[in-house]
């Protein structure tokens, strides 16, 4: 029954994901994953952010209720500053794949071995680890925390996984800098030894790209995971977004379904289906927007709930 289900979930985010490329109005277009921006913590400036009093963890769960209610179980990523360091990220993560929905956590911030265990255990189906240099001084400029913090949480979540003999993809995502270009090969294979299942390029939203960006992602070697749209724009094609739709909920309950355009409203006292299907204006802007969110969230392409 599971297998059948993690396959529904992948069916329909394909067949939502094709949709979106074709014309209609709001109704006619569904999320195929689910962001849950637990803050705003080195959100850039002029993109959207929380303004009200931040949802309790009752609130979260409530609302990945009423996501699946409406969708079905439906991918989940868990973002925002340090997700890491909040205590609403492993409850969130086991809430979720109690309904089925596969998780995804992008962190740089330290995930200790007990968290991990429990990240793990409560069915966690990747996890990406941002590393922006192999040296601290590198690392710490792109990213803004220590070096050591990022090799703790991909040594913990490997010997984890690896002690627990569950699946669970292990990537790591460096975010490009004019400062980091050269060293790319040198994190690639850094990843590699560090028990990492693949490594990828990432650019946060309203981040431009460094000169001579496109050519040097491919020095991230074997295992390279990043995503078409961002070696696209890169290289200077702007193309429609990959990766289908998706819903983003702030730390205050505003609902978006992309930081780049306007709210779709407020999910305190309100209904997903009913702000997305009233949100005409957003939703195109988001379908026509060049770059409407961080591709870090689309890999791995193939996510399961792992409880």
């Amino acid at each position: 029954m599971k297998r059948l289900e993690q396959w529904l979930v992948r069916t329909r985010a394909v067949a939502r994901s094709a949709r979106t490329a074709l014309p209609g109005r709001a109704r006619q277009h569904r999320p195929v994953r689910l962001v849950l921006r637990l803050n705003d913590i080195g959100l850039a400036p002029g993109l959207v952010r929380s303004t009200g009093q931040p949802l309790g963890l009752g609130a979260w769960q409530e609302a990945i209720v009423r996501f699946t209610q409406w969708l079905g179980p439906v991918r989940v990523a868990v973002s925002g500053g340090e997700p890491a360091e909040s205590p609403l990220l492993e409850p969130l993560v086991k809430f979720a794949n109690r309904l089925e929905c596969p998780t995804h956590v992008v962190t740089s911030g330290l995930i200790t071995r007990d968290d991990a265990e429990a990240l793990v255990d409560a069915g966690l189906g990747a996890a990406t680890v941002l590393v922006g240099g192999v040296d601290g001084a590198t690392h710490e400029q792109a990213i803004g925390r220590p070096l050591d913090d990022a090799a703790s949480t991909l040594d913990n979540l490997r010997r984890v996984r690896q002690g627990r003999s569950r699946r669970m993809d292990l990537l790591v995502g460096v975010p490009l800098s004019a400062q980091n270009l050269s060293s790319l090969p040198a994190i690639g294979g850094w990843a590699r030894q560090a028990g990492a299942d693949g490594v990828l390029a990432t650019l946060p939203l309203g981040v431009d790209a460094p000169p001579g960006a496109a050519a040097a992602v491919s020095g991230l070697g074997r295992d390279n995971r990043t995503p078409d749209h961002l070696l696209e724009w890169l290289a200077g094609r702007q193309t429609r977004p990959h990766g289908g739709l998706r819903a983003e909920l702030l730390s205050d309950g505003t609902l978006l379904v992309s930081a780049c355009t306007g709210p779709l409203g407020n999910l305190r006292g309100a209904d997903p289906k009913d702000l997305w299907e009233a949100s005409d204006e957003q939703i195109r802007a988001a379908r026509q927007h060049p770059r409407p969110w961080d591709e870090v969230e689309l890999v791995p392409e193939h996510l399961e709930s792992r409880r």
